[in-house]
């Protein structure tokens, strides 16, 4: 079983928000321990305790996340706050590992890949699963010092999401997260990537319907990697800047996702600087996407397997 539980509040103190946000994921749980969080907060670079805050909002749980510039919510744009996503289930072995100190991205991604192969001793094969990404904005290209040189070392059945946004959070481990902070959720469960491009830096003139029926598309493709399972949790990460060429239309894209995941899922976005994505076909480039992630739990039959 995998399920996620969301929680959201707005204010302007990040550590206040993240305690807020972390104990209404927990509420809406029936106070269970998750196995590990996402952890997203605005205006909270350079705030001393963050990532400890982070960790405490769900429950000592292994979390990692970033300070993002918006945080999309079935309430619209989300400028002053934070949001926290916990992840239940038996299927779960998550992790998260972080580069620890300042190095290029290229590096941070060997150092990190490596510690995540070697984390899990009783593993057999590569891992898989669903991998969250985070780095500061980078003048490098994420899919070829990233995604390209992650997928040489994770192997191919490792779905992976990396977004350059803020300071990277981390909640476990040393107090420095470096410059990438990685939340592995691996386990024996279902989970489906889509992506669609359309607007990079300085395209605000992009057509905002091709917007909304790409962004549809992405989520379509997302469930559909799940093979009829039921979503139990979805993600979205979005360029800020095919957010801002969406203009009026960024409600209508947000419920066309919502159409395409279920309304009733519990389901949260951030804006990003660049974003890549990859996993069974899906890939995105470095910039002007928006990325689905759709999380089911495995048939039986499959876990039966495992």
């Amino acid at each position: 079983m995998i399920r996620g539980w969301l929680g959201v509040a707005e204010g302007g103190d990040p550590l206040r928000a993240i305690q807020e946000a972390g104990a209404a994921a927990r509420r809406a749980a029936g106070d269970e321990r998750p196995k590990a969080a996402l952890i997203l907060v605005t205006g909270g670079a350079g705030v001393p305790g963050l990532g400890e805050a982070a960790r405490e909002s769900a429950g000592g749980a292994p979390v990692a996340g970033a300070s993002v510039t918006g945080i999309l919510t079935d309430s619209g744009l989300l400028t002053a706050g934070a949001a926290v996503m916990c992840f239940y289930g038996d299927a779960l072995s998550p992790s998260v590992v972080c580069a620890g100190r300042p190095m290029g991205l290229s590096a941070a991604t060997d150092r990190v890949g490596r510690l995540v192969l070697a984390g899990a001793s009783e593993r057999r094969h590569f891992p898989r699963g669903v991998a969250l990404a985070f780095a500061p904005p980078v003048t490098e290209s994420l899919t070829d010092a990233f995604l390209v040189r992650w997928r040489h070392l994770a192997g191919p059945k490792l779905r992976t999401v990396i977004s350059s946004a803020g300071r990277p959070l981390c909640g476990h481990g040393g107090a420095e997260p470096g410059n990438l902070a990685v939340l592995c959720l691996e386990g024996a469960y279902k989970s489906g990537v889509g992506v669609a491009g359309g607007a990079g830096p300085g395209e605000s003139s992009a057509d905002a319907t091709a917007l909304l029926h790409g962004a549809a598309d992405a989520a379509a493709t997302a469930v559909k990697r799940l093979e009829g399972q039921p979503v139990r949790a979805a993600l979205v990460a979005e360029s800020a800047a095919r957010y801002a060429a969406l203009g009026r239309a960024v409600r209508d894209e947000w419920l066309a996702i919502r159409e395409r995941v279920g309304h009733e899922v519990p389901c949260v976005g951030w804006l990003t600087a660049a974003e890549s994505a990859s996993g069974r076909g899906a890939t995105g480039g470095d910039t002007g996407a928006v990325i689905v992630v759709a999380f089911a739990e495995a048939p039986a039959a499959v876990l039966a397997r495992v």
